[in-house]
């Protein structure tokens, strides 16, 4: 079964409080800083991006890749201690956030990671550490194996290259909570508001492709 979203309530209402943090759901954060970001047109949409931070000649810069269904202001909270010590990169996924997408392109992880290696040239980054959560994680680890000249370092959490241990998500209040506040997020952050439920058939049929499975063994 696919997923079912709800517009209903408020955004207030996708808040969960637990004293066990796994069962959490905290408000999702903002960006730092005042800056309203920058697009560019990679691979035929329009992407959103914000950087943030300094050039540190003993680091490299950092990009941080959200989650399916989710946006860059995920990262808020992290963005604001790391700018101090980092240049930081936050890039919402094509399709995701602030940014466009191609209706007639479906979503991947082969395209959205090509997406953020010319994003990288754009901007004059020859190599970059990532740190990746879910969606963002496996396009991490693809960069990693695709271009490994480009990868400094990854940070990989709630990633998969083989989609057989992945649980029911529709079975965790968690997940259907972040389901159901996506759609406000994304109501309010999206180049078009209205194609939530087109845009969710378009990760649904992503997410059934197999990850990262044909990287084994590297």
């Amino acid at each position: 079964n696919g997923l079912r979203f709800f517009n209903s309530g408020t955004p207030d209402d996708t808040i969960i409080v637990s004293p066990k943090t796994w069962l959490s759901l905290p408000a999702t954060p903002t960006l730092p800083g005042f800056s309203k970001g920058s697009y560019v047109e990679i691979n035929g949409v329009q992407l959103w991006y914000n950087t943030f931070g300094f050039d540190n000649p003993h680091h490299s810069p950092v990009v941080f890749l959200h989650g399916g269904l989710g946006n860059s202001d995920y990262f808020g909270l992290q963005v604001r201690d790391l700018r101090w010590h980092y240049k930081i990169i936050t890039v919402d996924s094509r399709g995701h956030g602030r940014s466009h997408i191609d209706p007639k392109l479906p979503l991947g992880y082969d395209l959205m990671s090509e997406d953020f290696v010319a994003l990288l040239d754009h901007l004059k980054i020859p190599k970059a550490s990532f740190v990746g959560w879910s969606d963002g994680a496996i396009c991490a680890l693809n960069i990693a194996a695709k271009h490994p000249e480009r990868v400094d370092r990854v940070f990989a959490f709630s990633a998969n290259y083989n989609t057989s241990g992945v649980m029911d998500t529709t079975q965790s209040p968690v997940f259907m909570t972040y389901i159901n506040r996506t759609v406000f997020e994304y109501a309010n952050l999206s180049p078009t508001p209205s194609k939530y439920g087109e845009f969710l058939q378009q990760i649904q049929d992503m997410w059934k492709v197999k990850g990262l499975e044909k990287y084994e063994g590297r």
